[in-house]
């Protein structure tokens, strides 16, 4: 989001929708002062009933936080993915990504743990993006009331916005 004004300026007349740490309704009535057209928000429809992934993602999600999570390459590298290494993803933490080499290479590390198998610890052995608002990520409710709560709150948050204080 901290980046949503600068890419409007850039790309103007070109509609951008911001993403990155959208996961509330407060978050959300940002996104047109920001002066986005729009939002992509990923992380809290993860962890909806719906979600095709697996629940044990889904509830790393739920029970995680901000501090459960780092950012690497990893994601890329596993995927094969062609992706420039200068631009990380955040993921949530598990013993996998700490056996991953820290200097960048972009190869699998070899032995047991690899990528799909369950690992120790209580996040899966996938590697499962989770994202700056994985905190504001709290239960698993259905796709259809999310997005009733998100835009009821992004409402309230407006009209508090709007008030004298």
């Amino acid at each position: 989001m901290p980046f949503a004004p600068v890419l409007v300026d850039v790309a103007a007349p070109v509609p951008v929708l911001a993403a990155g740490g959208i996961a509330d309704g407060r978050s959300l009535a940002a996104v047109p002062a920001l002066g986005a057209a729009g939002a992509v928000i990923g992380t809290p429809f993860q962890a909806t009933v719906e979600a095709l992934v697996d629940p044990a993602i889904a509830s790393a999600i739920v029970d995680g936080n901000a501090e459960d999570t780092e950012r690497s390459t990893v994601l890329d590298v596993v995927r094969g993915s062609r992706w420039p290494t200068r631009y990380t993803a955040r993921t949530l933490a598990h013993p996998y990504l700490d056996r991953w080499p820290r200097s960048g290479a972009r190869r699998r590390p070899s032995g047991p743990g690899v990528l799909g198998r369950r690992g120790p610890g209580r996040h899966p052995a996938d590697a499962h993006l989770g994202r700056e608002a994985v905190d504001l990520v709290t239960d698993r409710p259905a796709a259809e009331g999310l997005v009733s709560a998100l835009v009821d709150r992004a409402e309230e948050a407006l009209a508090r916005a709007g008030r004298p204080s």
